[in-house]
């Protein structure tokens, strides 16, 4: 019973490596980063100026998620999320922070015209800006450059970053592939506790 026990244990262990080491490598093609938002001289121009935050994201897995600390809300002003590169301006989301100045924002980048954007802005629209124009009033930013799957920095245009050129890599998980291999996961960790509990039972019995 025990080595029966103790090889079930074993095979749920590998089963566990195994969708360890398959979300890791899922990752290869979307290259998510960082970016730094703060006062940025020669662009910002609204504001506080200890505001400051943080964008994370990834064109290849398609998301976007921002979080902002001292921004306070402004009377009669909408915060929004944009990315600028060489062409139109991409409006992202809004930003809606509390009264201490927090806030946070989460976007799908989905069908988007280009890839080349270098810089993400936090924009304030008065009622008076016109719908699809970036707003003047600018607020905290950053300057990114796009990393490619090898750790190089990618030219842009309009090549989709960590897809193009094909690196051989496992393309990266939808939301319903990593919800999957999170269940998966559970379940294999249920069973060795379960087998365990049953081997700890059967030792009692027999003391």
């Amino acid at each position: 019973m025990r080595r029966a026990l103790f090889g079930g244990f074993a095979a749920l262990v590998a089963a566990l490596a195994l969708f360890a080491g398959n979300g890791h490598q899922a990752r290869a093609n979307g290259v998510p980063q960082l970016v730094k938002l703060t006062y940025l001289d020669g662009v910002s121009n609204f504001g506080p100026k200890d505001a400051e935050g943080v964008l994370e994201f990834s064109f290849a897995e398609a998301y976007a998620h921002v979080d902002v600390k001292n921004l306070k809300p402004v009377d009669g002003y909408t915060l929004e999320g944009w990315l600028m590169g060489p062409g139109k301006p991409l409006l992202v989301g809004t930003i809606t922070p509390n009264a201490a100045g927090v806030g946070a924002m989460d976007a799908k980048l989905k069908d988007l015209p280009s890839y080349d954007y270098n810089t993400f802005v936090v924009a304030a629209r008065k009622p008076t800006t016109a719908a699809g124009q970036l707003p003047a009033d600018i607020s905290i930013a950053g300057r990114f450059t796009v990393i490619g799957d090898d750790g190089s920095a990618q030219a842009g245009g309009e090549v989709k970053p960590g897809t193009l050129p094909d690196t051989g890599e496992e393309p990266a998980m939808t939301f319903r592939e990593r919800l999957g291999r999170t269940i998966t996961i559970t379940a294999a960790a249920a069973g060795a506790a379960l087998l365990f509990l049953r081997y700890w039972r059967s030792r009692r019995t027999l003391a």
